[in-house]
């Protein structure tokens, strides 16, 4: 499972930084750079809360990724392996999955 949640501080920051063009201090910048995909499609899908849009994204791209991993591709292919993108509300306490949940 991949999981995003609500008020991620290093989706927030990550956010900040690249809306700003305003690198973060040593490693962080790391952090951006691995986000910056997120971001890009936040900015073209809009949203009301961009931070949460952004969070929600980064979800689907890992859950994409990983679905498309050259290791893990056969065995989802399968039905051996499911690979769920979700996102934990802080304020609910609920998990809502976003994509890849087996039928």
């Amino acid at each position: 499972m991949v999981l995003g949640h609500q008020r991620c501080g290093a989706v927030k920051a990550a956010y900040a930084s690249l809306h700003n063009d305003k690198p973060l201090a040593g490693n962080l910048q790391a952090i951006v750079k691995a986000l910056q995909p997120a971001y890009e499609q936040t900015v073209r899908e809009g949203g009301a809360d961009p931070v949460d849009t952004m969070a929600r994204a980064q979800v689907e791209l890992t859950a994409t990724e990983l679905r498309s991993n050259q290791d893990l591709a056969p065995l989802v292919a399968k039905g051996a392996l499911a690979v769920v993108g979700a996102y934990y509300s802080l304020d609910t306490g609920r998990v809502e999955v976003l994509a890849g949940a087996p039928s």
